[in-house]
């Protein structure tokens, strides 16, 4: 099996497809300059067979084998190799019926990988199977030699020589089935021992166990018997006794039904007596109503509204009258205030016209004298260093003046010419101009009704709000918040996959459900204080956290009847739960224990929930305490003043009842973190989607304003080309161009005008102070001293005025700005004070008023109670004097019903006597069914209960004794009981013969491992015979390649001195006979074909279908490089070789030799084949 062809796309440097095809099945060389990508071909090859080292292929991760990691817009690397497998000899296991095998491997940005074989999608261990099954396994290979493994090998130790040796020959099996039956053998010997131990720890003191606990079944089964034939008796006197008291308490209740009957006639009698005192009353009062009426009843309920309406007049009354009084104290404050905010103000505006006036005076002053003072600085400092205005002498001055007056002649002149030329010529042109006007001026109306439109159309679009750059914002803003809002609900979705469990989910149980009834699972309430303590409060609530809060156990019901529950589910009902929080001062004791508050904390403290499931979280989380270690939570679990359940934040539980929980946290993280995130994904998403609604809402309306803005714009785009189209056309004609050169030729006029009156003006000038600077330079002497005096005075005094001025307009600078703060808060006050008196006035006069009315309201109700209570008070005079023999009757009356009372209270006692007899009775009786129902044997012996001499004579004993007796048959049966073994004795038998098939499995197991000894015997003699022969083949073919390329030179290799050869190998060289005693004494040259020639006799020991080399000749010369390409090529001619070189010496040799080069900043490949072969 050969390589027939390579297929690289957007593999390393191979940007673009490159089909590399033709290749030799026995000799291929690669070439080319560096960089250009020779070596990528070769870590193509082992891309595709299937490398798991990544360094080997120089990168760090699959994405770095991308075209520039990927960077480049090419987002995947594929590799396709067609292998030649006419040869059914090296056919892999499995492909025998195919001609060709093609393996694709390929890798996409993000690190996915797939293989394919003949088009198929495979696993990765078939292709490496497919590999290893024709001796190119990548991950351990010897037919692959690569940059740098030549100056290993020269490094290798003797071991690690051998090893090479052992690799090549195969031993390496043979050493994997020694450390597998070692491993077996070690097994073994563990069995032995557990074997052992089961004897001596599990079967020995179960047979002693079951002995024992057959001795204690043959005890058992003996009270058993006793306590039956105890219990019969017992039963029995139970059965009688009861039978007996039955007939006592009917007997009595029919006595007491016989009393209660006497004491009803005694209350009939009575109530007839009652009867009649009723009816003479009920004359005296009919005679009393007659007299009377109703007349005092209806003026008490007159009276009763008269004076609660009074007290709500009165009520009214003072609170109005105070309202008047606090409105007018309130409205004199304020125009007592206001009167003198006014008087503040008007003080403090004069006084601010005042100061005004001055500081404008004063800064104005103070601005011409710091101006005044810099130019007789400048007038001062020209004259002292004898210059004046310009900075120079007055000499050069004067030079200066003349030629400007020159200057200004020459060119009055040339502007004169010029201006009388461009006259003349723009009086012809005119003429000429306006025999053709008519024409124009109509293009130019049309160009100005264009122009209209134009405007218009653009004031249009101005005073549009639309903006086309807000609508690309926003639609750009709309398109990242539905990738945010796609990212957040993929994120919560995935959590809230993996906390389904704290979801609670129901089916309504009745319609019109109200779903606030149902508050949640306890973990979806809460939210911790901090991501620290949620593994203490997992651990804390433990179960509970997923307890379903309700309102009322009516709701819990209808959830558990109708809710159609998917999960068991404990329910919480608010109204019923009795919440457990652990008193303060145990808390307060608790911290003082362990050190601190932030040491130990109440766990309902570190949670907040809703106020209305208070109830529900004190009883999870109030009587467990969070402690910050374990020392600390050990301390507080036991102090005698504690003894609560406390929790480490690492989960660690101590309970006060001596147990300790702990251990490895739970996988997959802490429920409540990733609910704490869940929750803020969920405001994050809620937050997204509602702005993604408003912004699509703006776009929406920003939709028919760009519809609108768009077909202004257009038409505005073509309003604008006709006007163009318009003034071109108008521009290109004569009598425009005409039109233009007048205009041209009249601001030309224009220019030359004024041009001539500058000059003229600058001659004049010039010309005056040349005659100045004349006369100063005739008494230049005196002009100067008096100049600089002159100038000193000047300065002196402007520097005098300024720092006056400047002081002045300082000082007065900061009280003015003072003075206008104070105005400014003086006018508000004064408004908002006007304002709160005007509100204030108005409330008054509307308060009087009410207080006028409420007083007007309170005296006339007050009358009308006045009025009635004396009514009343006359009424009931009349009444009192007839009411006396009433008051008798009405008292014999109840003396009467008294009596009733008492005779009742008596036979409501005596009827609970009856209930307490019958209830007696009904016991008894159910006594002697449950006797009969329990032990069936009662009917037929009841005939010989208590028959003396019988077995139920239970006359010589005391029953007290009898039940004393069967406590203590009961609790010694219930000690036996305890560690009773029914099927002792069936096990007893059972143990016995595991106990012999133990010691079968003993006798096999040691008898395995000897031959398993005798078999690793076997391996290492046939190992040594292998390895032995292998390395006097490899030592023949070590001499002879190293020969071949080094002619007169000898090499070997023999085990280091007083070693075997099952000990290392060392390579040893020499030269005509006389052998080196190291390899150091070599040239570097001579070192790599020693390295080489080791190598090369190792393939040739067992060879693979293809080999692999990377500039193996890097350090060797031509004449060497020669002889390796002409030794490669005739001594292995069975398998496939794959070289990089960069000397001609090496790919001349080679029948098919490819050149690589940089195209484009891509590898490209050129394939030639070799004439001499």
């Amino acid at each position: 099996m050969y390589i027939k062809s390579i297929v690289l796309d957007g593999f390393k440097s191979y940007g673009n497809r490159v089909e590399v095809t033709g290749f030799d099945p026995e000799f291929n060389a690669i070439t080319g300059l560096n960089g250009t990508g020779k070596s990528n071909i070769l870590d193509s090859i082992c891309f595709v067979l299937g490398i798991t080292n990544l360094s080997n292929v120089r990168a760090g991760s699959l994405q770095e084998l991308i075209y520039k990691h990927g960077q480049a817009g090419i987002t995947k690397a594929t590799v396709s190799i067609t292998f030649d497998n006419k040869n059914k000899q090296q056919s892999p296991i499995g492909y025998e019926n195919h001609d060709e095998i093609t393996v694709t491997r390929q890798v996409v940005m993000g690190g996915k990988n797939k293989y394919l074989i003949n088009g198929i999608n495979v696993q990765n261990k078939r292709v490496t199977d497919l590999f290893c099954s024709v001796q190119l396994n990548v991950n351990n290979p010897h037919f692959l030699i690569m940059q740098g493994r030549i100056t290993k090998v020269l490094n290798m130790k003797p071991p690690e020589i051998l090893s090479m040796v052992e690799e090549a020959a195969g031993t390496r099996m043979y050493e994997t089935k020694k450390q597998g039956a070692q491993k077996t053998i070690e097994k073994k010997d563990a069995k032995l021992r557990e074997l052992n131990d089961i004897i001596r720890e599990d079967i020995a003191p179960k047979l002693q166990k079951l002995q024992d606990e057959r001795s204690q079944f043959q005890e058992y089964q003996k009270v058993v018997r006793e306590l039956e034939n105890l219990t019969r008796l017992h039963v029995a006197w139970q059965y009688v006794t009861a039978e007996e008291n039955v007939v006592e308490a009917n007997n009595k209740v029919t006595e007491v039904k016989n009393e209660i009957q006497q004491k009803q006639e005694s209350i009939e009698s009575n109530i007839a007596r009652a009867t009649e005192v009723d009816q003479e009353v009920a004359k005296l009062n009919q005679k009393l109503d007659e007299e009377s009426g109703s007349v005092l009843k209806d003026l008490e309920t007159e009276l009763q509204t008269a004076e609660k309406s009074d007290a709500s007049m009165a009520a009214a009354h003072r609170a109005a009258k105070e309202a008047v009084t606090a409105s007018e104290a309130k409205a004199k404050l304020l125009r007592r205030a206001l009167a003198d905010d006014k008087t503040a103000l008007a003080d403090k505006r004069a006084v601010l016209t005042q100061a005004s006036s001055t500081f404008e005076n004063l800064r104005s002053a103070s601005e011409a004298q710091t101006q005044a003072l810099a130019e007789a600085q400048a007038q001062f400092l020209a004259v002292s260093t004898g210059q004046e205005d310009a900075g120079e002498s007055l000499q050069n001055q004067l030079m200066a003046a003349k030629q400007q007056a020159s200057e200004a002649s020459t060119r009055i002149s040339q502007s004169m010419m010029e201006k009388k030329h461009a006259e003349e010529r723009l009086k012809g042109l005119e003429r000429e101009f306006s025999s053709s006007s008519s024409q124009h001026r109509r293009d130019l109306e049309t160009i100005a009704e264009q122009q209209a439109v134009v405007d218009r159309l653009q004031s249009q679009l101005s005073g549009m709000s639309f903006s086309e750059s807000r609508c690309t914002e926003t639609k750009e803003r709309l398109r990242t918040l539905q990738r945010s809002t796609r990212g957040a609900r993929d994120r919560a979705d995935d959590l809230a996959a993996r906390l389904q469990r704290c979801n609670f989910r129901y089916t309504p149980p009745q319609p019109n459900f109200d779903p606030n009834r149902v508050a949640g699972t306890v973990c979806r309430l809460i939210d911790v204080v901090h991501d620290k303590y949620c593994t203490a409060l997992e651990t804390a609530a433990g179960g509970r956290l997923y307890n379903v809060v309700v309102d009322t156990e009516v709701t819990s019901k209808l959830l558990l009847q109708r809710g159609q529950l998917q999960t068991r589910t404990t329910i919480i009902p608010l109204n019923k739960i009795s919440p457990a929080r652990l008193p303060a001062e145990t808390v307060r004791i608790a911290q003082e224990i362990g050190g601190g508050a932030d040491k130990v904390q109440l766990a309902l403290d570190l949670v907040k929930f809703p106020e209305r499931v208070r109830a529900a979280m004190q009883w999870v989380f109030g009587g467990t305490l969070v402690c910050a270690d374990l020392e600390t939570a050990k301390r507080v679990t036991f102090h005698p003043r504690v003894r609560t359940r406390c929790v480490t934040l690492d989960g660690d539980v101590f309970d006060p009842a001596g147990t300790l929980s702990g251990g490895a946290r739970a996988k997959g993280g802490s429920v409540l973190v990733m609910l704490s995130e869940l929750k803020q994904l969920e405001q994050q998403l809620q937050q997204l989607e509602s702005e993604q609604t408003q912004c699509s809402d703006n776009l929406a309306g920003m939709q028919a304003a760009a519809d609108k803005y768009a077909a202004l714009q257009q038409k505005l785009e073509m309003s604008r080309h006709s006007l163009e189209v318009a003034k071109s056309r108008v521009a290109a004609t004569a009598h425009a161009q005409l039109h233009d050169e007048i205009e041209s030729l009249r601001e030309q006029v224009k220019e030359l005008s004024a041009a001539l009156e500058r000059d003229k003006k600058e001659q004049n000038e010039a010309a005056a102070q040349a005659k100045e600077l004349e006369a100063k330079v005739k008494d230049i002497k005196g002009h100067r001293e008096r100049e600089y005096k002159k100038a000193e005075q000047a300065l002196k005094k402007a520097k005098q005025e300024a720092e006056r001025h400047n002081s002045l307009w300082k000082q007065r600078e900061q009280e003015f700005e003072t003075l206008r703060l104070e105005i400014q808060e003086l006018e508000n006050a004064v408004n908002t004070a006007e304002a709160q008196l005007q509100e204030t006035t108005d409330n008054t006069a509307d308060l009087a008023q009410a207080f006028e009315q409420a007083q007007s309201d309170h005296t006339a109700a007050s009358e009308t109670v006045k009025e009635l209570q004396g009514r009343i008070k006359k009424q009931k005079a009349t009444i009192a004097s007839r009411s006396s023999e009433v008051a008798k009757l009405v008292q014999k009356k109840e003396k009467i019903l008294k009596g009733n009372s008492e005779i009742e209270l008596k036979i409501k006692e005596l009827e609970y006597s009856i209930k307490e007899l019958e209830t007696e009775a009904s016991n008894c009786e159910k006594r002697i069914k449950s006797l009969e129902k329990e032990h069936t044997w009662i009917p037929s012996e009841r005939q010989y209960f208590g028959l003396a001499g019988g077995v139920y004579d239970w006359g010589g004993r005391a029953p007290a004794e009898t039940a004393a007796c069967l406590t203590q048959l009961r609790e010694r049966k219930d000690r036996l009981a305890r560690g009773l073994n029914t099927r002792a004795h069936t096990l007893l038998g059972s143990e016995e013969q595991q106990y012999q098939e133990v010691l079968r499995k003993k006798q096999v197991v040691e008898q395995d491992r000897k031959k398993l000894v005798e078999v690793m015997g076997e391996l290492d003699e046939k190992k040594r015979r292998t390895l032995v022969s292998a390395c006097d083949q490899v030592n023949r073919d070590f001499a002879s390649i190293f020969s071949t390329l080094l002619p007169g030179a000898q090499a070997q290799l023999r085990p280091p001195p007083g070693q075997g050869v099952l000990d290392g190998l060392e390579v040893r060289v020499g030269f005509n006979g006389t052998w080196k005693e190291s390899l150091s004494e070599l040239s570097g040259g001579q070192r790599s074909l020693v390295a080489l020639s080791l190598v090369l006799a190792m393939l040739l020991f067992k060879p693979a279908p293809l080999y692999i080399l990377d500039e193996v000749d890097a350090a060797l010369d031509l004449s060497h490089t020669q002889n390796i390409g002409i030794m490669l090529k005739e001594h292995f001619r069975h398998s496939q070789f794959v070289i990089v070189s960069l000397k001609d010496g090496m790919f001349n040799n080679a029948n098919v030799l490819f050149r690589t080069r940089f195209v484009d900043g891509m590898s490209a490949v050129q394939r030639t084949v070799n004439q001499r072969r």
